[in-house]
């Protein structure tokens, strides 16, 4: 299957101009990834980096680049089946995770199923 070339659009903050955030729902689509992408050369804030591992998303990989976009995808794996996060585990990480991208300007941020 040939993977698209669009990147998702993803919510932006002025206090980090050029970076945008999304969700990508993974399999057993129970969690997500937080993948940050932002122009080629544009270092990200390692704050940024920093208080996504504090919460536990760990650094994943580095995605592909596509149109000069850069994108770094951050995950944390759960207790259920396959990494899945339980229903308790969804509420919490998804809060935690939305309460630290506030932090730094990003509101709305979508979830995005690939």
């Amino acid at each position: 299957m040939p993977q698209s070339s669009r990147v998702p659009t993803g919510a932006v903050a002025e206090q980090l101009p050029g970076v945008s955030v999304i969700f990508q729902s993974k399999p057993p689509h129970s969690r997500f990834d937080v993948v940050i992408s932002s122009p080629v050369g544009q270092a990200l804030s390692e704050d940024f980096s920093t208080a996504l591992t504090a919460i536990g998303f760990n650094r994943r990989r580095r995605l592909p680049q596509v149109n000069g976009v850069l994108s770094e995808s951050f995950e944390r794996e759960g207790s259920g089946l396959c990494g899945g996060w339980s229903a308790t585990e969804r509420d919490k990480l998804t809060r935690d995770a939305r309460a630290t991208l506030r932090r730094f300007g990003f509101t709305m941020v979508p979830e995005v199923r690939t």
